[in-house]
């Protein structure tokens, strides 16, 4: 199984504050992105019992870390005492869940002590001794209390090199080795739209990218005298700050200057953009590397969930609403999934299709390759070959040159590519890509969308009432990311959201819970953007 998913922090910097209900969403939200594992991190909490049992009956595997995190402990008899009880009485509450795959001693020490995070450089001996001390003596000891034969041994860090970094007594001189065990892999001075800048590991069970929430979400949080910026800023606790947000934003999208009117609403739409399409690229290089000598079989991205509104990695903001990342997620993940990835050296795509069912219907099978203008709707010209799919693993397809697919009136500039996996004329996934930036890109126009709300009907249940929603959206050229947001105080749904617009008329549905029925849902209550609202 390549296990794909994300990091679980605690839903609430109060951890009696959280609900069963919003774990439920958080879980449940995870599932409908198809994933099948979730880390619960070890700078977090251990979480409820109704948490396991969600996730043994939604099929989520749990990769469980004990809360040991980004820090040198003590080893003191009382401490040590306390660490043994604390590591058995949880182990022995959490053991008995089938979703509980691997249990693993701590988050990043190993890491922060060879790389010398910390300042621990001169007493290393010490520190090493106590490391081992704490975790080999007594964590992995309370844990093999627990331990059988269905389950994979306790991890000693994350990452770490695994089993091979037994000979090193588990520190070793490079614990974020490819070859072995996991990493964890965050680069913000390259472009993350670029699949070259990433490692192809055995597995990733942390990467991502920072985002802001919508902003809908600093308006319900901030004070009326806050300036949006600067709130933005002072909750940045990232010690690079906005920089690596704001930089991966202006290689590829047509950010305004800070002193104009638009600049705050461009700048948290386009973030989502930019961490959505980083996240995708990276995640769809790990699925494709899985039948390569690479032989990556997990990638799970920081982070889920948030526990404030404030810049952060997560996918899904603190109210439980879906950041652009999150519906993405849900196409990217998807049990079979088209993958166009640029190779720079060749100028070209390797198109892989990924299958994760362990059977598959081989008949009427085709890939469709588009060439789109970008001032002009639906498809300029096509192509298609039949393909076929391995069960639970990779087809690598072909591998197109750019040139082959852009020729005559198309350029990089002017035109832009979608590649569908189909069957027959069904669309069963697809990918597009961009050979040049789109703030370069030339064509792109006012797409004169307008959209109209369709249709609504309430379903009363037991202490809400389910609003469903259906809105059109028509344009006259095509639309860039079509971006909805919904301005109630209301957790809510949509069919997809960031989508590329082609066809004159698409529908996209709406679903949120309220006290009542939103009969009242005006125009004015909803926000649409577009990238070409920003184009100068």
């Amino acid at each position: 199984m390549f296990m794909k998913g994300s990091n679980y922090i605690p839903s609430h910097l109060l951890p009696e504050m959280q609900t069963n209900e919003q774990i439920s969403h958080l879980l449940r939200s995870a599932k409908e992105a198809h994933m099948n594992m979730l880390r619960v991190w070890g700078g977090g909490v251990y979480e409820s019992d109704y948490f396991y049992q969600l996730a043994d009956s939604l099929g989520l595997l749990i990769w469980q870390d004990m809360m040991f995190a980004c820090a040198m402990y003590p080893v003191n008899d009382e401490f040590l005492s306390s660490v043994r009880e604390e590591v058995r009485q949880n182990a022995m509450r959490l053991s008995h869940h089938p979703s509980v795959a691997i249990f693993v001693t701590n988050n990043e020490n190993e890491a922060a002590l060879v790389q010398n995070w910390y300042g621990t450089l001169f007493e290393r001996d010490r520190f090493e001794s106590e490391y081992r001390e704490l975790y080999l003596a007594n964590v992995i000891h309370e844990l093999k209390l627990v331990s059988h034969s269905s389950r994979p041994q306790p991890l000693v860090s994350s990452p770490s090199n695994g089993k091979a970094s037994e000979p090193d007594n588990y520190i070793s001189s490079n614990p974020q080795d490819n070859q072995n065990g996991d990493v964890h892999f965050y680069d913000y001075t390259k472009d993350g739209w670029d699949p070259g800048i990433f490692p192809r590991p055995r597995f990733v069970s942390e990467f991502g990218f920072q985002s802001f929430p919508g902003a809908y979400a600093w308006q319900r949080s901030k004070g009326e005298d806050d300036d949006l910026l600067g709130l933005i800023t002072h909750r940045q606790h990232h010690p690079l700050g906005n920089v690596p947000v704001i930089a991966l934003v202006e290689r590829h999208l047509p950010l305004p200057f800070p002193e104009n009117e638009n600049y705050a609403t461009a700048l948290i739409y386009f973030s989502q953009i930019a961490q959505a399409m980083a996240t995708k690229v990276e995640t769809e290089l790990y699925r494709s590397l899985r039948d390569t000598p690479h032989r990556t079989m997990g990638a799970l991205y920081w982070q889920l969930n948030d526990v404030w509104v404030a810049p952060s990695w997560s996918s899904i903001d603190f109210y439980g609403n879906w950041k652009l990342l999150h519906y993405w997620a849900r196409d990217f993940l998807a049990p079979i999934s088209i993958v166009a990835l640029y190779e720079k050296s060749t100028d070209s795509l390797n198109i892989s299709l990924i299958c994760d069912q362990l059977e598959v219907d081989p008949r009427e099978l085709n890939v469709v390759a588009n060439v789109h203008l970008w001032s002009q709707l639906l498809p300029r010209q096509s192509t298609s070959w039949d393909v076929t799919l391995r069960p639970n693993g990779v087809q690598y397809d072909k591998v197109i040159a750019i040139s082959d697919l852009l020729q005559g009136e198309f350029t990089r500039t002017n035109a832009f590519l979608e590649l569908q996996l189909r069957r027959g004329q069904d669309v069963i996934s697809r990918t597009h890509f961009f050979p040049s930036s789109i703030a370069g890109a030339v064509g792109i126009e006012d797409p004169g969308l307008e959209f109209e709300i369709a249709s609504r009907t309430c379903l009363n249940t037991t202490n809400v009432v389910r609003n469903s929603v259906s809105i059109s959206i028509q344009v006259k050229r095509p639309a860039v990311f079509v971006y909805l947001e919904l301005l109630k105080p209301y957790r809510y749904t949509l069919s997809e959201n960031g989508f590329m617009q082609t066809e004159p008329m698409h529908v996209v549905y709406l679903t949120f819970d309220a006290p009542l029925c939103a009969r009242l849902l005006r125009k004015s209550d909803l926000r649409v953007l577009t990238v070409n609202d920003f184009m100068r």
